[in-house]
């Protein structure tokens, strides 16, 4: 079970190759060679932009950001949350050098939270950048390095204000001390208006009692209220050795850690999600690989945080083997206050093992087995990232092997009860090119 640790650590300062999973090495050769199946070795460049949308803001933005990728290039597309597409490529790799001061790579991902008057802000991995975007003219604004002397390997983008954002760096530098913020495996401070850093919040203190060969590694995060929590994945250099991972809660008004939660069992948790209401946090752990496509399920699972006076408390908690078969993957979501609906992933057959599809299952605090709603075809690995929009009653998962690929949609509350979860289609975003949908986001 959780253990809550609280502190009071203020701020300390003010001011490679691609990885096609998101966070761990030993996914690319898997994740690379899934992607070369499905496109084959001569896959189109992006196609030319489409410019932007029109479409009216409601109750819960505007759309969804879907992110297609080969990952060697990538093409972001913008569908309402019907599955209606708004523009099929507001940006691409191929926008560069015309509307881009550095080319989108082709390891690329959407904020978590979404940002709200029709912008965008994309993560672009590997060349360690942010890049915002104007939905409504089409056009990209504005693009910040997050490198500081090294390869920093951003993996969200969390906005306070015009003038405050957080971005979690998953790398930790081993020379720090060349350039200001350099520091690495933490949490940097941007001014978004002047695009510019101005501060890092140090998250070693949050790995406390753990032997200092394990980095913090910072994935996603989220705003809720004045606290903003990040998922530590918690690993060695490698990436082959991993601890505990860890949810730390920062004050947004000073970037002063406030207390630190350890998910007791759990390593490799990389997908974060808030509820509708705000009172509870979803996460998702693959688990450990030790270098191999072998997850340890034991260290995998679901975990359902209450937010509360004293801090989080564990309220619900799935192991993979009560999922099913394979791994929880790297995306949860809510689909109601209470069902989440995350992505598992399959495997090929390995040692005389019989093959695992990839999944997408609901789970449901009110009680009630797991339900898978969807499953690969053939490839694992080709279900990528849900998201839903509860308060419109959709959801939507990317499907790299469908079709080509495709983004399926799912209705909450279809049918009967708020606990049913019907499929409604299956649409493309952009047939002009083979790049599959992988990540998804929100504006």
């Amino acid at each position: 079970m959780m253990r809550v640790m609280t502190s009071s650590f203020a701020s300390l300062y003010d001011w490679g190759p691609r990885r096609p999973a998101r966070w761990s090495p030993p996914w690319t050769a898997l994740v690379a060679g899934a992607a070369g199946a499905l496109l084959g070795c001569n896959a189109p460049a992006p196609p030319e932009d489409t410019g932007g949308t029109d479409a009216p803001e409601g109750p819960c933005g505007i759309g969804a950001v879907v992110i297609s990728s080969d990952y060697q290039s990538t093409s972001v597309g913008l569908l309402s949350w019907d599955g209606a597409v708004l523009s099929a490529s507001i940006a691409s790799s191929a926008s560069a050098p015309l509307v881009l001061s550095a080319p989108l790579s082709g390891d690329v991902t959407a904020s978590t939270m979404p940002l709200r008057g029709g912008r965008l802000a994309l993560v672009d991995r590997s060349a360690s950048a942010l890049t915002w975007l104007d939905a409504r003219r089409g056009e990209v604004t504005g693009q910040l390095s997050v490198a500081t002397g090294f390869t920093a390997n951003p993996q969200d983008y969390i906005e306070v204000s015009p003038v405050k954002a957080y971005v979690p760096r998953l790398e930790p530098n081993l020379a720090p001390g060349a350039q200001p913020l350099d520091g690495g495996s933490d949490v940097l401070v941007v001014d978004p208006e002047a695009r510019a850093l101005v501060g890092r919040v140090d998250l070693a203190p949050a790995m406390a009692g753990e032997d200092p060969e394990f980095h913090p590694r910072p994935s996603r995060a989220a705003l809720v209220e004045d606290s903003l929590y990040v998922l530590l994945t918690a690993s060695t250099l490698s990436f082959l050795e991993t601890a505990a991972s860890r949810l730390v809660e920062i004050d947004a008004r000073d970037d002063a850690i406030k207390a630190v939660t350890l998910l007791d069992g759990l390593h490799g948790c990389a997908g974060l999600a808030v509820s509708p209401s705000g009172a509870r946090l979803a996460v998702v752990c693959s688990g450990s690989f030790g270098g191999d496509a072998t997850a340890n399920l034991a260290e995998a699972g679901v975990v359902i945080l209450a937010r509360g006076e004293g801090g989080l408390v564990e309220e619900r908690r799935w192991t993979a083997a009560e999922l099913g078969e394979g791994s929880p993957g790297f995306s949860v979501a809510f689909a109601s206050e209470d069902t989440v609906l995350l992505t598992t992933l399959g495997h090929d057959a390995i040692g005389g093992v019989r093959p695992v599809h990839d999944t997408l299952t609901a789970a449901d605090l009110s009680g009630g087995a797991p339900r898978v709603l969807l499953r690969s075809k053939e490839l694992p690995f080709s279900l990528g990232e849900v998201r839903c929009a509860a308060a419109c009653g959709r959801c939507l998962v990317a499907d790299a092997e469908t079709d080509g690929g495709v983004v399926h949609r799912f209705d909450v509350g279809a049918g009967g009860g708020s606990r049913a979860l019907v499929h409604a289609g299956a649409f493309h975003v952009d047939p002009r090119v083979g790049l599959p949908p992988r990540y998804l986001g929100a504006f």
